[in-house]
C-alpha cells in the first residue's frame, strides 16, 4: 500500500512538534508548512492521505474548505486541531471529518492519531470498519450526571475507547463522567475521563484520566481474558 502521507499546517512548533512525532510513530509521512499557499500549493501538487489544520491559524478553516474540492485529497481524512470550547457544526461545515482536542498532549495526540491512522488507510483500501466488542456506557459532564448520553465503547483498553454515539454532540468539557459495566461482570465501573476527539460521524475517543484502583484491576483483568484465544467480548446491559 505504500507509506501514508499527511500534509499539517500550523504556526506552533510544539504543536507541529507533537503531531510530527505522533506520526512517525504510526508510520505516516508528515509534511508541515506554516503558511496557507504554500499549503495548498503541496495539496495541488501531492497526494496527501490527511490534512491538518490548527485553528490557532486564522485562515485554516479557509484553506480546508479550499481543499476539500481538490482531486489529489478528494480521499483525504480532514483532521482540525481545535480547543474544547469550539462548536462542532461550524467546524465540520468547513470540510472537516475530525476533531483532535486541545491542550495536546503525547498522550492525547497518540490516541487520537492512531484512530486517525486507521480510518486513513481504510479511506485508502475503501474497506469497511470493524468493532470487536460494543458495551453501552453513558457520558456527560462531570458534575451534571442527569446531562449524560447513552453511547457504545469499542475497542477499550486500559488507557481508553472509541465510543459511538447516536444523537447530538458529545459534551466537549475538559472532565467528563463515564460509567459501564463490563461484559460477564456485575460491578458498574465509574469513572473520569477527557475526550480526545470526534468525529462527524458519531464516532470519538477517551482516554481514562483517573479510574479507581479497584475498577483499573478489574478492567485489565476482563481485558486480559477477553484476549485469551477463543474469547469473544460480548455486549453488557446499560
Amino acid at each position: 500500500m505504500g507509506m501514508l502521507r499527511s500534509l499539517l499546517l500550523s504556526r506552533d512548533e510544539t504543536t507541529t512538534r507533537m503531531i510530527t512525532r505522533g506520526f512517525k510513530d504510526l508510520d505516516v509521512e508528515l509534511e508541515h508548512c506554516a503558511e496557507s499557499d504554500q499549503f495548498l500549493a503541496r495539496a495541488l501538487e501531492t497526494r496527501f492521505d490527511a490534512i491538518v489544520v490548527d485553528d490557532q491559524v486564522e485562515e485554516a478553516h479557509l484553506a480546508l474548505a479550499q481543499i476539500v474540492s481538490l482531486a489529489n485529497c478528494g480521499k483525504a481524512v480532514r483532521i482540525v486541531l481545535a480547543e474544547h470550547k469550539a462548536t462542532m457544526p461550524s467546524i465540520f461545515k468547513t470540510g472537516s471529518q475530525i476533531v483532535l482536542y486541545k491542550p495536546l498532549s503525547s498522550e492525547r495526540v497518540r490516541q487520537g492519531l492512531r484512530a486517525v491512522r486507521n480510518l486513513m488507510a481504510r479511506e485508502r483500501r475503501r474497506g469497511t470498519k470493524r468493532v470487536l466488542a460494543m458495551v453501552p456506557a453513558r457520558i456527560g459532564p462531570r458534575h451534571a450526571r442527569l446531562s449524560s448520553i447513552p453511547v457504545l465503547l469499542a475497542d477499550l483498553s486500559d488507557s481508553g475507547a472509541a465510543i459511538r454515539y447516536e444523537k447530538g454532540d458529545l459534551p466537549v468539557a475538559n472532565t467528563l463522567s463515564l460509567e459501564f459495566t463490563l461484559p460477564g461482570t456485575a460491578n458498574r465501573i465509574h469513572c473520569i475521563a477527557e475526550l480526545v476527539w470526534q468525529d462527524y460521524q458519531g464516532t470519538g475517543g477517551v482516554r481514562f484520566v483517573d479510574m479507581p484502583s479497584v475498577a483499573r484491576q478489574q478492567l485489565a483483568d476482563w481485558l486480559s481474558e477477553s484476549q485469551k484465544p477463543g474469547r469473544k467480548a460480548t455486549s453488557a446491559k446499560a
